[in-house]
C-alpha cells in the first residue's frame, strides 16, 4: 500500500514538473518568436529606407541610386582620389547594375556616370592634363589616334571651367544615342561628346589596366581594396 502511495506520488510530481517545464518552453519559444519578429520588423524598415541613403567617403555623401536619360543607376562603389596624402576629389561609378570586373563594366550597355566631388581647388588645365594623361595611360597608341579629336574636346571643356573650386560636382554622363555629356555643379558644359568608345576610355582613367590608384579602383567595382 505505501508502495503504490508512493508511486502515485512520485508520479503525480513528475507531472507536475513535466507540465512546468512544458509552460517554460512554451513561454520561452513565444519569447523568441517575438524577437524574431521584432527584428524581421526592423530589417523590413530598414530596406524600405535604403533608396533614400547615401553612401559616404571622407566627409562627402554621394546617393546610392540615380537616374541617368531616365535610366534607374546604382552606385557601384565610390573612394578618395589622393595624391601625395592630398585630397583631390571624391568619385562614384553608377551603372544600370552592379559589376566586380572592368571588362563586365565596360561592355555594359546602356547609361552610367562617373560623379566627382572636388575635395580642393584644381586649376583647370591641371584637371584636364591629368584627366587626357591617364586616359592615354590606359589607351592603345591606335585606339589614341582615333580618339584624339574628342580627347581634345574633352580637354577644352574642361579648360573653360577656369577652376574646379572645393565642393564642386563634376557629372560625366554616358547617354546612349548622345555620348559623354558633362555637367558642372547642374550645369550643363560644352558640346556632348559622341561615342560609346570614348565613354569606355574615359572609365579605364578610375578602372583601366595602368590607373593611378588601384585602391581606388577596387573601391569602385566594390571590392577589397588591393
Amino acid at each position: 500500500m505505501l508502495h503504490s502511495r508512493c508511486s502515485i506520488a512520485i508520479g503525480f510530481s513528475t507531472n507536475m514538473a513535466a507540465n512546468k517545464m512544458n509552460k517554460l518552453n512554451r513561454h520561452r519559444h513565444h519569447r523568441h518568436v517575438k524577437r524574431l519578429l521584432a527584428v524581421l520588423a526592423m530589417a523590413g524598415a530598414c530596406v524600405i529606407a535604403l533608396p533614400g541613403q547615401a553612401s559616404e567617403v571622407a566627409g562627402v555623401a554621394l546617393d546610392d541610386a540615380v537616374a541617368v536619360a531616365g535610366q534607374p543607376l546604382v552606385l557601384n562603389g565610390l573612394g578618395l582620389r589622393s595624391k601625395m596624402f592630398i585630397k583631390v576629389y571624391v568619385v562614384g561609378l553608377y551603372l544600370p547594375h552592379k559589376e566586380t570586373h572592368p571588362s563586365d563594366v565596360l561592355g555594359m550597355p546602356g547609361a552610367k556616370r562617373v560623379q566627382l566631388v572636388m575635395m580642393r581647388n584644381v586649376g583647370s588645365e591641371l584637371l584636364a592634363d591629368n584627366l587626357s594623361k591617364a586616359l592615354a595611360e590606359n589607351t592603345s597608341k591606335a585606339e589614341m589616334a582615333r580618339l584624339q579629336p574628342r580627347v581634345e574636346q574633352l580637354r577644352s571643356l574642361m579648360m573653360s571651367l577656369g577652376e574646379a573650386r572645393k565642393g564642386s560636382k563634376i557629372l560625366l554622363d554616358f547617354q546612349p544615342g548622345v555620348g559623354t555629356h558633362v555637367t558642372v555643379d547642374g550645369q550643363a558644359v560644352g558640346n556632348d561628346i559622341p561615342g560609346d568608345d570614348f565613354y569606355r576610355a574615359l572609365l579605364r582613367i578610375w578602372i583601366g589596366d595602368e590607373v593611378a590608384s588601384k585602391p581606388l579602383r577596387a573601391q569602385l567595382l566594390g571590392l577589397p581594396p588591393t
